[in-house]
């Protein structure tokens, strides 16, 4: 494969490139930026685009889909008959509602905004209020100024200018306010410098000049929190959508959330975004449907990754034919004997030829080029001529070829595609363009893929507790251990490096300044602590395999006695040693437990009988507050299970769902059997097969399946994270 990309890309400037810099210098969102051939990139306004719209683009189609033997997920907990039952029939088949930190289920019950707060008669800053003119704030030959400007009737009445130069921001504000206060709208103000110096300037409201829109927040904490409602995106497609109709210079980034859900589902979860009126966010989605916000709040805090307990999971399996006390019985060994804490199919990507996994392997390995070249790999799809152009070494080609709206779409390959085309040789450069998250989904799914294997392999020793295992020193209760890192201090800080030429590269392309990492840095997780059992401990039944914890790999971790051998050599099959310490610090992983077995809370289930194959079974909250019924017939020919649990945060339900029914949950095999009804077509011609189809269903198998893309990797996950 050639990728000696031609020399007429240098003093080129890529269609997303803001100015010319080194790692981390490329924009990540926001700002009206136009690329190489005119598109607008970020600023249209039309509705025309994916996130200012309703239209879903077109994802790419893998051809053949991993396996759960692939990724290590061979393994049951109970012995039962288990019986068949379709997973997502539809997408409403399936329903995600956030618990936060205190426990409380994230529910859309209310759309409307709060009313505005009154204005307090006095506040902290009483002065302004006392007087129409605050001799503190300006001197009276000021005010007598902005008051002539307000009463000429002369509208080329020159400008009010006060010298503000050296004079802090807050003071700056001060006197905004006080102006407002006594003049209200009648006045414009504004800012500017002029020659090294800073002017507040002050001009009478007129048609055609900006009104100052610096008013005083008056809501009572900080951050606006909501729940955000929506059906068949995922959380990164949804908040970009929310972030271009808020039109308020905000990147997606700016916009907080605890966990990503599942794509394929109905979800609800919390939001926040930093001093946003909740009036203009109601406003900004009564177009963005399916997408709907309300239940209104306020915090302190932004939400950050991770401040959520779990989930709860509402889920209808379709076309049940065992009877009911074989549905009964596997419900309740689901409910004592929990199930397997395996990762799910959807951590790893949907395809089987590039699964995200092997971009992390080579990642660790150190060898990026390959990693580059598996993120980018030919496919069908919308990217299809861009990638082949890659592939082909015309860097500038595959540019030409990728449109505004497919970038957005992709922003994983589209930032790679910039970055090598402004330096070609310079890999991590290229790499650290794609967000960190996103760079360490590929890092975690390798992780996770030898979690899998370890704790297939210790399962097949025995399904109890045995000497060596690792157990929580403490009483830490049915909890994810996972410390899994999310941010960097410096993303690309070396710990140990020798080659100067290297080492000057990085000091003159770190993306980040000194300010800003120490603003977004994080206090580091804290590991549990973990004991290792004894024969001893074994013997005193204190222990029972729920307890047993299985390590990640990484520096931190402490590895099990009776397993360690075992990690060993599947890493160094890949040429990687237990401390998976890396050359550069943001590719070395800490590493973390997860809990071998968990159980699902509260799991409720009852059986229902349903005729129309497209009905509701479930009802959202989108549907409760639309007065929808569901479809259930008690003479209905189908049968579905209805099922409610709340699963901690990094736990996928497809894994509870797979020890229910002993069989493949890849959506490949749940697709084929999605077409029980058409038998029924010729012999029942009052079903409504035929009459109410819905958009996005095929004629004979409910809503037509639709593929995960494998650029987005784990931002899918039926874990929600």
């Amino acid at each position: 494969m050639n990728n000696n990309f031609r020399g007429n890309n240098r003093g080129r400037r890529p269609w997303n490139r803001q100015k010319r810099g080194g790692r981390g210098s490329w924009a990540r969102g926001g700002g009206r930026q136009t690329n190489n051939y005119g598109r607008n990139f970020s600023g249209d306004r039309s509705g025309n685009n994916q996130f200012g719209s309703n239209r879903q683009y077109k994802r790419d189609t893998p051809s053949k889909r991993l396996t759960e033997e692939e990724i290590g997920v061979t393994e049951y907990i109970s012995d039962h008959k288990g019986f068949s039952g379709i997973i997502k029939s539809r997408f409403s088949d399936f329903q995600v509602s956030e618990i936060n930190e205190e426990g409380e289920v994230a529910k859309l019950t209310d759309v409307k905004p709060p009313e505005l707060p009154k204005d307090e008669a006095v506040d902290e800053d009483e002065d302004l209020l006392f007087n129409k003119y605050n001799l503190e704030i300006l001197p009276m030959e000021t005010w007598d100024k902005i008051n002539q400007l307000v009463q000429d009737t002369n509208t080329k009445e020159e400008k009010v200018e006060i010298d503000v130069t050296g004079m802090a921001k807050d003071q700056r504000t001060k006197i905004h306010e006080a102006v407002k206060k006594a003049f209200g709208e009648s006045v414009v103000g504004s800012t500017v410098t002029v020659d090294d110096k800073k002017f507040v300037q002050f001009d009478k409201y007129r048609k055609g000049i900006r009104i100052d829109n610096r008013v005083k927040w008056v809501w009572p904490e900080e951050y606006l929190y909501f729940v955000l409602y929506k059906e068949n995106c995922d959380t990164m497609e949804a908040v970009s959508r929310l972030a271009e109709r808020l039109r308020m210079n905000i990147k997606p980034s700016m916009i907080g959330y605890a966990g990503t859900k599942d794509r394929r589902a109905k979800t609800s979860q919390w939001v926040s975004v930093r001093r946003a009126d909740p009036r203009r966010v109601a406003a900004a989605c009564t177009a963005l449907r399916p997408l709907r916000v309300g239940n209104y709040r306020f915090r302190a805090v932004p939400l950050k990754l991770g401040m959520l307990k779990g989930n709860r999971f509402r889920i209808c399996l379709r076309n049940v034919t065992a009877p009911d006390s074989t549905v009964d019985e596997a419900c309740a060994l689901l409910r004592d004997n929990g199930f397997i804490n395996y990762y799910g199919l959807q951590r790893f990507g949907s395809r089987a030829d590039v699964p995200t996994y092997l971009i992390g392997q080579k990642l660790l390995q150190g060898k990026f080029k390959e990693a580059i070249d598996l993120i980018l790999h030919s496919r069908s799809g919308p990217l299809s001529e861009t990638l082949q152009l890659y592939h082909s070494g015309d860097i500038d080609a595959a540019l030409g070829a990728l449109s505004a709206s497919v970038a957005r779409a992709h922003p994983v390959e589209s930032r790679l595609l910039q970055a090598l085309a402004e330096r070609p040789n310079d890999l991590l450069g290229a790499l650290a363009q794609i967000s960190r998250n996103n760079r360490l989904l590929y890092l975690h799914a390798y992780q996770s893929l030898l979690w899998n294997r370890a704790a297939s392999r210790r399962l097949r020793r025995a399904r109890g507790v045995l000497p060596g295992d690792l157990v929580p020193d403490t009483a830490a209760g049915n909890v994810a251990f996972e410390a899994l890192e999310e941010d960097s201090e410096n993303d690309d800080e070396e710990i140990e490096n020798n080659d100067t030429e290297d080492k000057e590269k990085q000091e003159k392309t770190e993306g980040k300044s000194e300010k800003e990492n120490k603003k977004n840095k994080r206090e580091p997780k804290e590991l549990i602590k973990v004991k290792v059992l004894t024969q001893e401990d074994v013997d005193s039944g204190s222990y029972s395999l729920s307890d047993v914890v299985l390590p990640l790999p990484g520096y931190k971790v402490t590895y099990p006695p009776n397993m360690k051998d075992f990690y060993e050599d599947e890493l160094q099959k890949d040429g990687l040693k237990l401390d998976m310490v890396h050359k550069f610090k943001s590719y070395s992983l800490s590493g973390g437990y997860r809990t071998v077995v968990t159980r699902a809370g509260d799991l409720s289930w009852r059986t229902v009988n349903y005729r129309r194959p497209h009905g509701d079974l479930l009802l959202s909250d989108a549907d409760e507050l639309d007065g929808a019924a569901t479809a259930e017939d008690p003479d209905g020919p189908y049968k579905a299970l209805l099922m409610t649990m709340d699963l901690p945060s990094s736990c996928y339900a497809t894994m509870a769902l797979r020890e229910l029914l002993r069989i493949d949950t890849s959506s490949e095999s749940q697709a084929q059997l999605n077409n029980y009804h058409v038998k029924d077509k010729q012999t029942d011609g009052k079903t409504e097969m035929d009459g109410q189809t819905e958009a996005g269903q095929t004629e004979n198998g409910g809503e037509k399946r639709k593929n995960d893309s494998d650029d987005n990797v784990d931002n899918k996950k039926v874990k929600a994270n």
